[in-house]
C-alpha cells in the first residue's frame, strides 16, 4: 500500500483534531501556520494587481495572461492552506492547495519562454537554431505535457484510493510529470544559453546587441531578472521532485519551513523579479525607445507597435 493511500485512509477517518485524530495523522503532519500563508497570499495578490497594471499599460497581453493566471493559482493555493490552519484535516483545503500550487509555476515559465522568443527576434533569427515561435510552442507544449502527466497521476491516485487499491501507478505518473517539468526547464536553460553564446560569437548579432544595450541599459537588468526568475522556478521544481520521490508522509513533506522557503519564497522571487523589471516594458523599449509614448498616445499593442521585432 502506497504512502498516499495510507494517508487518505487515515484522514478519511478524521474530520478534526482530537485524541483519536492527532495532528500527526493529518495530511502534512502539521497545521499550516497563519502568518506565512497570509503573507504569501498578500504578496501574490499585490503581484497580480501589479501585473494587471503593467500588462495593460505596456499592452503586454501574453505576459499579462501568463503571470495573471499564475498569480491567481498561487492565491487560491495559499487560501487552501489557510483553510487547513484551523483544521489540518480539511480535505477541500488540501485539494485546492495541492492542485493550484502544483500548476502555477507552469504559467510563470510560459512568460519566460515568450521572452526568449521576443529576444531572438530582437537580436537576430539568423543565429538561432530555432525560430522564435518554435521556442514558445515547444516549451509551452512541454509545460502542457507536464501538467497532463501530473493531472493524470492525481486522477489515477484518486480512483485507486476510492477502490481501496494501491496508488503506486498514480504516484509514479505524478513524479514523472514533475521530473518532465524539471527536464524541460533544464533544456530551455541550455537553449537560452546557447543562443546567447551564438549572439556573442556572431559579429553582426553582437554589434546589434551592443547598439540595443547602449540606448536601453535597463534591458540587461531585465534579462538578469528573467534569469533569477528561471533559477527560482527551477529550485522549486527540483524540491518538489525530491519531496514526492521520498513518498507521501515523508520527513521532507512534513517540514513546513522547507515548504515556505523552497516553494513559497522561490515563487515569490520568480514573480517579483518579473514585476520589478517587466519584460513587456524593456523588450519593447529595446525595439523602440519611444515605445511608451507611442503606446499611450496611439493605443498600440506590444505586437502592433513593435511587430517587426516582437513575437
Amino acid at each position: 500500500m502506497s504512502g498516499l493511500h495510507q494517508l487518505f485512509t487515515r484522514t478519511q477517518q478524521c474530520t478534526d483534531i482530537s485524541a483519536d485524530c492527532p495532528i500527526s495523522k493529518s495530511f502534512y503532519g502539521y497545521s499550516p501556520s497563519l502568518i506565512p500563508n497570509v503573507i504569501l497570499l498578500a504578496i501574490f495578490s499585490l503581484a497580480l494587481l501589479a501585473h494587471g497594471v503593467q500588462g495593460v499599460y505596456y499592452r503586454a497581453w501574453s505576459t499579462l495572461i501568463a503571470m495573471g493566471w499564475g498569480c491567481i493559482c498561487e492565491m487560491l493555493g495559499y487560501a487552501g492552506r489557510l483553510m487547513m490552519h484551523p483544521n489540518a484535516f480539511n480535505l477541500n483545503g488540501f485539494l485546492i492547495q495541492i492542485c493550484c500550487l502544483t500548476i502555477a509555476p507552469a504559467f510563470f515559465s510560459a512568460a519566460i519562454y515568450l521572452s526568449l522568443a521576443r529576444s531572438v527576434l530582437l537580436f537576430g533569427t539568423e543565429v538561432s537554431r530555432l525560430s522564435p515561435k518554435a521556442y514558445a510552442y515547444i516549451f509551452i507544449s512541454c509545460d502542457i505535457v507536464s501538467l497532463a502527466l501530473q493531472g493524470a497521476g492525481g486522477a489515477l491516485a484518486s480512483i485507486a484510493a476510492q477502490n481501496n487499491t494501491p496508488l503506486g501507478t498514480g504516484d509514479n505518473v505524478q513524479l514523472a510529470g514533475l521530473s518532465y517539468q524539471v527536464g524541460s526547464l533544464a533544456l530551455f536553460g541550455v537553449c537560452a544559453g546557447e543562443y546567447a553564446w551564438r549572439v556573442f560569437r556572431d559579429p553582426a548579432a553582437s554589434a546589434r546587441a551592443n547598439k540595443v544595450f547602449a540606448y536601453n541599459k535597463g534591458l540587461k537588468l531585465c534579462f538578469g531578472a528573467l534569469a533569477l526568475s528561471y533559477a527560482a522556478i527551477m529550485v522549486r521544481c527540483v524540491y518538489r521532485v525530491i519531496e514526492l520521490s521520498n513518498g507521501w508522509g515523508s520527513t521532507l513533506m512534513k517540514d513546513q519551513i522547507d515548504f515556505v522557503a523552497l516553494e513559497g519564497a522561490m515563487i515569490v522571487v520568480a514573480v517579483i523579479s518579473i514585476n520589478a523589471l517587466y519584460p513587456g516594458k524593456y523588450l519593447n523599449r529595446a525595439v523602440d525607445p519611444d515605445f511608451e509614448e507611442k503606446s499611450t498616445s496611439s493605443g498600440g499593442s506590444e505586437t502592433e507597435v513593435a511587430s517587426k521585432h516582437v513575437f
